[in-house]
């Protein structure tokens, strides 16, 4: 196998996973064992070497808290089942910590990502239309799931959000396929999913997303005056956007009320709830019941424990209809404290911060958008509970920092 044969089928088995696991999750496996025989190959055959990177380490780093973490759980088979669940943990990082010995470019793994999660999303609304037609036209169904059936609302938003940065990044570096003209349009379409999708966190990042590149944009197109009257206009266009999609709109209200009402009391807003609950209310009472587990238990309650102790901390706190709805804590940082305590938390920021900063310093705005993405919606939902987030967030950040490793920093090198 030549160099140039090895790079070009890396490059094309990149894009078949970043199309296969979003349009195709359930045959994740088979893209999975793809992947696999091609980077084996290439180390055989010493087209490419293993080098791990600092990104790369800390998700490895991350799997083995979870190992450890089993040690002390109470229940072996859901351990053992957490443990399967985020083999992409390992995976990953020993298959996308390679060292090439030719240039290669992630522009097939973009265009992969972006086309699948156009085609989820368009498959997600003919389902809805198929049931609104076969209800006679008589119920609205076109929101939150019902437009997304393959993956969570929450996680096909994020989908979109970075499938629409990696249209523009492309088009700024000049890759092929790349033009405005769809640009544009699917950027729009993205806009106008996200009021369906119902997703509060997937919209507002979102809109911060956009309103930094404004900003940056701005910066450097406009004289300060001009550029301080545009950014007072951009947040006060962004409440009237927000506040004329009744659903979004809905749940702001909901949201701020509920914050406002347990900040006064959180004993009195947790204990005497209604059982017929808001999303914001149960989230306030899912993050207070995790809270005092992980107070209680600062090094974990162990690998696959957690549904147990929020059953116990919920009836302590008079909730006892939420556990019978196995709620996790929708909050990914509590959910590592709670299961493998502030070691595997600080692990999990280490992640975090270490993409921020190598995306910052080398100019890899995708690492950082990716990343700040996952910190984002992490304080309103377990992102990597489920296959959709653990897939998605670690191929990409790893194969990114793979990327950054085997590019940017030379490039900074020799220049």
């Amino acid at each position: 196998m030549k160099i140039g044969g090895f790079t070009n089928l890396f490059e094309k088995t990149l894009g078949v996973f970043a199309f296969g696991f979003v349009l195709f999750p359930k045959f994740a496996p088979l893209f999975f064992i793809v992947l696999i025989t091609v980077v084996l190959s290439g180390i055989i055959k010493k087209e490419v070497s293993f080098q791990l990177n600092v990104i790369s380490s800390s998700f490895l780093l991350f799997y083995f808290c979870y190992l450890i973490g089993i040690i002390f759980t109470s229940d072996i088979n859901a351990g053992v089942f957490e443990l399967e669940k985020k083999l992409s943990f390992v995976i990953f990082p020993l298959l996308l910590s390679l060292k090439f010995k030719k240039i290669w470019s992630i522009n097939v793994a973009y265009m992969g990502f972006i086309l699948a999660t156009f085609l989820v999303t368009l498959y997600g609304i003919i389902m809805a239309l198929s049931a609104w037609l076969g209800t006679g036209g008589g119920n609205w169904v076109y929101f939150s799931s019902a437009i997304s059936p393959i993956h969570h609302p929450s996680y096909l938003a994020a989908y979109l959000t970075i499938s629409t940065a990696f249209a523009f990044i492309g088009w700024r570096e000049k890759l092929p396929f790349f033009s405005l003209y769809w640009i544009i349009p699917f950027t729009i379409f993205v806009i106008v999913i996200h009021g369906f999708l119902q997703s509060l966190s997937g919209t507002l990042f979102l809109f911060i997303a956009i309103f930094t590149s404004l900003l940056i944009w701005l910066r450097n197109k406009f004289r300060r005056p001009i550029f301080y009257t545009i950014i007072i206009l951009i947040p006060l266009i962004g409440f009237i956007v927000i506040n004329s999609i009744p659903s979004i709109q809905n749940d702001w209200k909901d949201a701020t009320s509920n914050v406002i009402e347990y900040s006064k009391n959180p004993k009195s807003f947790v204990e005497n709830r209604e059982q017929t609950l808001s999303s914001s209310s149960v989230r306030i009472i899912l993050w207070t019941a995790a809270f005092q587990i992980f107070y209680k238990h600062p090094f974990g309650v162990g690998t696959g424990n957690m549904d147990e102790f929020m059953n116990k901390e919920l009836i302590i706190l008079k909730q006892i209809e939420l556990t019978k709805q196995n709620f996790n804590p929708h909050n990914q940082f509590l959910q590592t404290a709670v299961e493998i305590g502030f070691f595997g938390l600080l692990v999990f920021f280490a992640i975090l911060f270490s993409s921020i900063y190598y995306g910052l310093k080398y100019k890899n705005y995708l690492l950082i958008i990716i990343s700040s993405n996952l910190l984002f919606n992490s304080l309103f939902e377990s992102m990597l509970q489920r296959q959709s987030g653990i897939i998605f967030y670690c191929f990409w950040l790893c194969l990114l920092s793979l990327y950054l490793f085997s590019h940017e920093i030379k490039k900074v090198k020799i220049s």
